[in-house]
């Protein structure tokens, strides 16, 4: 019987509490057999299989299964019904006309980013947020333009389909980039064909379920990412600044051949562009950093001086006929009316397709993090597998007009949340707002100058360029975390978008295998009266059992990380001097976890293993294992086993360890292994005894 004093904890309360644990010792198989372990599931994998397929078939096969089917597809038929009309209709309104307004100058300055005409960015921000309303589940986020996608939008056009002008700077004799098809597509029909490539792909990950993909795009890629191409969209905005006309490059260091052309064509540059940048950008900085905080405890909503500057510059570059007397590149046509439908070429689906993916992927990504923000914040849920069919759904369908790829945008639906939404029914308010440009106000638009909506872009930039200030906090809680997202900064910045996007995921996957072939490992001792096992270089009363070493290994056993596990394991079981411990230069990788040195020198007789770290181990771990037995014996030294999880001893069982290491030296406990220890070799088989601890 083993019989222990816990000490105190506290209560709910804050009043202390004493555990008081008196129980028999077990081994794994009297513990399993006490206490009824369940059967592990042996059914043949056919069976499975067909239980599978009966699963998925069930909803089917009555009429009511049917309807709650489509129900749930269709999440506007759950929520619609029960709208409040006279509680919610209100802030819906209010919330739909503001995003409206904030879509007409977005919609029309991130189509350059998309290297198409601005119409098609109103588009864009008219079919897709319609779609989504339909078929989304989060009732904050704002369907339509966004600039990082809008920039590798352009960049895939630019390579399929690039300008007159595009030079690869990989290339001497300026020739067009590999992947570039024959100018009989126009740019908005390659942008149509790989908004459906984008649709079909997140389709495809939507039913195979694989959007468990996107978690390898942590918060810190999408950072980094997401900042280096701020880089990237802040310099291609500064050919409209300065009214310059120059080559678009491609490949590694674009942004600094890039930078070389704008420095040398400045003497070049329209004066009159760049005033009314430079005066685009100070009347959008006063207004939004200085005049929208003065009034927000009055107005929560911004005011719209993106918006305000579209209506002046208009009406100015009009009166002053800009373009005709400065030479200032304006919008120009615009058309009127819905376009027709029409089918995107499928021809062109293979050479996009590289770039769908990952503009897929990032789509997504941006828009199930802000869907999970505004969904904690006012507390209900989203389903990430219905917002991936949402997405797919949307931009699929979007591609019978003349749109880009969508996604969800930062400031609209931190807007739209200001504003009080409560459901996506303020998608029709905008989309309303939208059409009513779209079908008449259009035209008034075309003396709009290029370098207004070039200077809406950069203004909007400050809160990418403002994530750097998260390296501070990061560093501190992770440093490997920081250095990703550095590392994805930098390389967006030095190589195109695309790229820089796959080595980011790629260096994100490193440093997590990295960390598992590199795992920390523990030594324990007894906290004093107690059966609790604690390292014994972070606490000072842990105190190790005389002749038991007990070993902690905080990773899954695989074939990255054996070798490492073996000199950790050789380490612990060797007879020498704590006060003396680390000569053996083999032990440089694992010097992070001597022992302090106030321990007495100590010979170790039996060593226990905690298993409790080893959440999953393959072929080779389950081989080390085994020599690591073979070889303590073989030196007089005993191993057993503790903590180990259900799923790794049915793998034990499946690979025939225990037909090396008999299962008796398996314990629930680390204590149960220690008390086992303690008592003669020759009563290790059963454990009816009283023992006082």
């Amino acid at each position: 019987m083993v019989a222990c004093t816990e000490g105190f904890t506290e209560d709910l309360n804050g009043n202390e509490a004493e555990i008081s644990i008196s129980r028999l010792a077990y081994n794994q198989k009297q513990f399993d057999m006490k206490f009824g372990l369940l059967p592990v599931d042996r059914r043949a994998p056919r069976e499975k299989v067909r239980n599978a397929i009966h699963r998925c078939c069930a909803p089917y096969t009555t009429a009511k299964g049917i309807l709650t089917t489509i129900i749930n597809f269709i999440p506007i038929l759950q929520w619609l019904p029960k709208y409040k009309w006279r509680e919610d209709s209100s802030h819906d309104i209010v919330a739909g006309l503001t995003i409206g307004i904030m879509s007409i100058p977005q919609g029309m300055a991130y189509a350059g980013l998309a290297s198409v005409p601005p119409v098609y960015g109103l588009y864009t921000s008219f079919f897709p947020p319609l779609l989504y309303m339909i078929f989304g589940t989060s009732r904050h986020i704002s369907m339509g333009v966004f600039s990082v996608v809008s920039l590798m939008v352009g960049t895939a056009r630019l390579r399929i389909l690039p300008d007159h002008a595009i030079v690869d700077s990989s290339l001497v004799n300026g020739t067009a980039p590999a992947g570039s098809v024959l100018t009989e597509y126009s740019p908005i029909e390659v942008v149509t064909t790989l908004c459906l490539a984008v649709g079909l792909v997140q389709l495809a990950m939507a039913l195979l379920r694989l959007d468990f993909l996107t978690a390898y795009l942590s918060d810190q890629v999408v950072g980094g990412f997401s900042t280096g191409a701020a880089f990237h969209l802040f310099a291609v905005q500064l050919n409209e600044i300065m009214g310059v006309k120059l080559p678009r490059y491609d490949g590694f260091f674009r942004l600094y051949y890039v930078l070389h052309d704008l420095a040398t064509a400045i003497p070049q540059s329209n004066l009159a562009a760049v005033i009314v940048s430079i005066c685009s950008i100070t009347f959008l900085v006063v207004g939004k950093d200085v005049i929208n905080p003065l009034i927000k405890k009055k107005c929560p909503i911004p005011l719209p001086f993106d918006l305000f500057l579209l209506i002046i510059a208009t009406v100015v570059s009009h009166a002053g006929q800009f373009k005709y007397k400065y030479k200032m590149k304006v919008v120009d046509h615009i058309p009127t009316g819905i376009p027709s439908p029409s089918l995107p070429h499928f021809d062109l689906l293979p050479t996009v397709f590289r770039d769908a993916v990952g503009i897929a992927i990032v789509s997504f990504v941006v828009t199930i993090s802000m869907g999970k923000l505004f969904a904690k914040r006012h507390r209900y849920r989203i389903d990430p597998s219905q917002e991936l069919y949402a997405l797919g759904i949307a931009t699929a369908v979007s591609s019978l007009f003349p749109v880009f790829p969508p996604t969800t945008s930062f400031s609209r639906s931190l807007v739209c949340e200001a504003a009080g939404t409560k459901t996506q029914l303020t998608t029709v308010l905008s989309s309303g707002l939208l059409l009513v440009v779209i079908l008449w106000l259009g035209p008034l638009l075309e003396p709009l100058p290029m370098c207004v909506l070039a200077s809406i872009i950069l203004v909007a930039l400050k809160g990418l360029f403002m994530q750097v200030s998260e390296l501070k906090p990061l560093w501190r809680l992770s440093k490997i975390d920081c250095m990703v997202w550095i590392f994805s900064c930098v390389i967006t910045i030095c190589s195109d978008v695309m790229e820089g996007l796959a080595m980011s995921v790629a260096f994100a996957i490193l440093t997590v295998v990295l960390r598992s072939q590199w795992p920390q490992s523990h030594w324990l001792g007894q906290l004093p009266d107690t059966m609790l096992y604690r390292d014994v270089a972070q606490y000072d009363s842990a105190v190790e059992v005389a002749g038991i070493r007990v070993v902690r290994f905080d990773s899954p056993l695989l074939f990255t990380n054996v070798e490492l596990f073996k000199r950790v394991v050789h380490k612990a079981a060797r007879h020498f001097e704590l006060d003396h411990a680390g000569d053996d230069s083999n032990d440089a990788e694992i010097a992070q976890n001597d022992l302090p040195v106030k321990k007495k020198s100590t010979t170790v007789g039996r060593l226990v293993i905690d298993c409790s770290g080893f959440t999953f181990i393959d072929y080779m771990g389950v081989q080390a294992l085994k020599e690591v037995s073979a070889e303590m014996d073989a030196h007089g030294v005993t191993v057993a086993f503790a903590c180990a999880k259900a799923p790794v001893r049915q793998l034990f069982e499946a690979s025939g360890f225990y037909e090396s290491v008999p299962k008796r030296m398996f314990y629930p406990t680390i204590h149960d292994a220690v008390i086992a220890s303690m008592i003669s070799e020759q009563s290790q088989d059963g454990f009816n005894f009283d023992m006082q601890h």
